[in-house]
């Protein structure tokens, strides 16, 4: 049985992790760790056995910039500053374990982290660069909406997903 998400760490056993996609499986192993020691981003995992990482996703704060390949309802209202959103900038999971709901369970704990976190830390939209068309299929299920300006960037509003997650008859992301 997997695990519950947690801060990926030196226990966690990378080696056998391979989701199929190169660019992501070579993050998480030669990358992730480094990255989050220097602050720069934090990274999830689950993992079953001996701590064995089955599944991730890596996220930061940024910002972007109040400029017209922007979304609309992104800047709606805001003074033309840098917008400040969080940003899953990597999802995935071991290619075993493909079709058992993994990567959904995945999205929906950075999703409610996200929104946690917007109690706190001001961010306006949620951000996804999705690695291909069907990443950009799944992404669509969860109602992110493409980035004008790139086809594989996507965003949802946090104040639509807080009104998702606070609905009483929602299909809870």
């Amino acid at each position: 049985m997997a695990s519950k998400p947690e801060s990926l760490s030196q226990q966690h056993d990378l080696s056998a992790f391979d989701c199929g996609k190169e660019p992501l499986t070579n993050w998480l192993k030669k990358h992730a760790l480094q990255s989050q020691m220097s602050g720069h981003t934090k990274t999830m995992v689950v993992t079953e056995g001996d701590n064995v990482v089955i599944g991730y996703y890596t996220y930061n704060i940024i910002s972007v910039e109040h400029k017209d390949s922007t979304p609309e309802r992104v800047k709606k209202g805001l003074a033309k500053h840098p917008i400040p959103v969080f940003l899953i900038a990597r999802l995935a999971r071991d290619s075993k374990h493909k079709g058992n709901g993994l990567g959904r369970r995945l999205l929906r704990h950075a999703l409610k982290g996200a929104a946690a976190i917007s109690d706190t830390v001001p961010i306006r939209a949620i951000i996804v660069d999705a690695i291909d068309e069907k990443a950009k299929a799944f992404y669509s299920d969860f109602d992110f909406e493409s980035y004008p300006a790139d086809s594989l960037r996507m965003w949802l509003l946090i104040k639509d997903l807080l009104k998702t997650l606070n609905a009483p008859t929602s299909k809870s992301p």
